[in-house]
């Protein structure tokens, strides 16, 4: 079948297919700001920010280490062309390899125009304290909430427009 799906949409307060996930502050800002981090089952700090769809708000330029896309990427290391360069040990950009255990990396420009990117959630509350929910605090009254949904469907097309897991190589 060649035809697009066609799929109903429906968006506002009482679409709770619309409602996201709650915008609670990462370890990261956490860590910046210093609040108490969030914890696992275990009670130690959790492994992982959980990332967010955000807009950049100015280029930036991002290492990511070669072949580490996929586990067994090394395995067909002789089918791919060479790095943009080396990180070494005190984070050193170079063209060349300087030592063995500089890492191999790609150079990539990200740019507020590309879009969302998943990224850890940053933002505070106006007294310094991290967001833990939507609300300031638990049982606060509506002056003390954030909106948890989407006002329309443009937000949500766009983070899977964005963000999707698969993409064919050529689009029809």
């Amino acid at each position: 079948m060649d035809r697009k799906p066609r799929i109903a949409h429906l968006a506002g307060p009482n679409a709770t297919i619309q409602n996201t996930p709650p915008l609670v502050t990462s370890n990261k800002a956490r860590a910046k700001h210093d609040l108490s981090l969030l914890a696992d089952p275990d009670g130690k700090p959790g492994r992982f920010d959980v990332l967010r769809p955000q807009r950049l708000a100015a280029p930036v330029t991002v290492y990511v280490e070669q072949f580490s896309a996929h586990p067994l990427e090394t395995d067909a290391a002789e089918l791919y062309g060479p790095p943009d360069g080396y990180i070494d040990s005190v984070g050193r950009v170079h063209k060349e390899r300087q030592s063995a255990s500089d890492k191999p990396v790609y150079e990539v420009e990200l740019r507020p125009e590309d879009g969302l990117y998943p990224l850890p959630y940053m933002a505070t509350q106006s007294d310094g304290s991290a967001w833990e929910e939507e609300c300031a605090f638990a049982g606060a009254p509506e002056a003390k909430a954030r909106q948890g949904f989407f006002p329309d469907g443009s937000r949500s097309f766009e983070e899977i427009d964005r963000l999707q897991i698969a993409r064919r190589a050529r689009e029809t």
